[in-house]
């Protein structure tokens, strides 16, 4: 069926792809990666200043003494998470841009494992959104570029699709009549639009393929990370996990128009996130929480299968400290806990760990 023009939300489309140059707009004609999504809150900030001027009674600031000194960009795109073409945001979600997918045997899956690396020296992208114009249904480009992920979670619930929110840090909106950026002469074109249109498609992982592991014995083998001994937890009512960066977003410099150079990390990375169990009488959770118990962690969404293999989304933080909580009797209801978590580094294996399968031969 074609798409229908309308002037709505509906007919709104999100396309990726890295760039070559930091801040500079990716070319869109071609090799965009495509994003069905659930909303965003990305937009241009401009820092406006107004100069004070004592001038003999002038009682009301005026215009000609109001400047723009900076711009900025921040904002979150939402989407459920997909089950083809997440290797690019997987990319920035770990900062690891170094591996390639793998096949399995003969199937048609194929498989990458992602570890903590760098994200700066030319990993930066350029996201594009189409905002649809109510009064003509026009589809109008925004094109944000030199994008960094300052953040990420990934959170399912009972009955609930996993939904992946991105936190990215940009250098600049090409919008309009905003031309004012010396790395962008021009503004991009709407780019096309496309959905993989071979295996699964678009499909999204969800609570049931999900299972949630604590405990075990982290080891490394080949430069993989396993959990040995770990336990799969039941009771288990919802699930995030995440991990933010910390950059210095304020790379502003004479000569640079307002715009910023390049984010670069300083601060430490910490993978977090919690979820939510039935307050159960071996108390485990408790145990771990009151005595500052080290212990592990893994996340695994196991899709459907194509040939022997599976699609498969698994996330392992090898060494957590929980971060509570008691058990709390709020009413006559099943008693539950929250346990909150954050992420270390044990400097035996690796800090976070995503294995990521599907039918993408490429990022």
């Amino acid at each position: 069926m074609p798409n229908i023009p309308v002037g709505s939300g509906l007919a709104a489309q999100l396309v990726t792809k890295d760039e070559t140059t930091y801040g500079v707009a990716a070319s869109l004609t071609s090799g965009v990666d495509s994003f069905e999504f659930d909303s965003d809150t990305l937009e241009l900030k401009k820092t406006a200043v107004t100069g004070a001027g004592l001038a003999a009674g002038k009682v009301y600031e005026r215009t000609k003494r109001r400047v723009v000194t900076n711009y900025d960009v921040t904002g979150d795109i939402v989407m459920d998470c997909p089950t083809r073409n997440l290797g690019f945001w997987l990319r920035y979600m770990i900062g690891d841009f170094t591996e390639t997918p793998t096949q399995i045997g003969s199937t048609g899956i194929y498989k990458t494992v992602f570890q903590p690396k760098s994200t700066q020296f030319g990993h930066s992208f350029t996201v594009q959104k189409g905002v649809p114009a109510v009064d003509t249904a026009t589809v109008e480009p925004v094109t944000y570029v030199g994008c960094k992920l300052s953040g990420w979670s990934l959170a399912t619930s009972v009955g609930a699709i996993a939904k992946l929110t991105l936190n990215i840090d940009a250098r600049n909106e090409l919008a309009g009549g905003m031309d004012a950026d010396p790395l962008n002469a021009s503004l991009p074109a709407l780019a096309t639009f496309a959905t993989p249109t071979t295996g699964l498609g678009t499909s999204v992982f969800h609570f049931r393929e999900a299972t949630l592991f604590s405990g075990g014995t982290p080891a490394l083998n080949t430069g993989i990370v396993s959990l040995t001994g770990a336990t799969a937890l039941g009771n288990v009512k919802d699930i995030t996990v995440g991990q933010t960066f910390t950059y210095d977003t304020s790379r502003l410099f004479i000569g640079s128009s307002g715009f910023k150079s390049e984010q670069v990390e300083n601060g430490y990375r910490k993978p977090t996130g919690s979820f939510t169990i039935e307050w159960l009488s071996s108390m485990a959770m408790y145990n771990a929480y009151a005595a500052d118990t080290t212990t592990s962690l893994q996340l695994t969404f196991t899709g459907p299968t194509v040939s022997t293999s599976n699609y498969l989304l698994d996330i392992i933080i090898p060494n957590i400290k929980l971060e509570g909580e008691s058990g709390k009797v709020a009413g006559p209801q099943v008693v539950t806990q929250q346990v909150n978590f954050t992420g270390y580094d044990d400097e035996a294996t690796t800090p976070l760990q995503v294995t990521y399968q599907s039918e993408d031969t490429t990022f």
